[in-house]
């Protein structure tokens, strides 16, 4: 999931700030070098109690849906 979310969010971002381009394409891939770490540091430690959370969230979604 951290791989997932580094790549398209670092290709949405550097897309709206140079455009499909060789110049995007490089900025992207620069990109993803940085947020590939950083999204799976994060997933080690956040991941756990987001997933519960949204679990939790889930459920009550689905509960109160008639």
């Amino acid at each position: 999931m951290s791989a997932f979310m580094s790549m398209a969010l670092s290709g949405v971002f550097s897309l709206l700030e140079f455009g499909v381009s060789w110049m995007w394409l490089q900025a992207w891939g620069q990109s993803i070098l940085i947020a590939l770490p950083i999204a799976f540091l994060l997933d080690m430690v956040f991941g756990e109690k987001l997933r519960f959370f949204s679990a939790r969230l889930a459920d009550k979604a689905a509960n109160a849906w008639p």
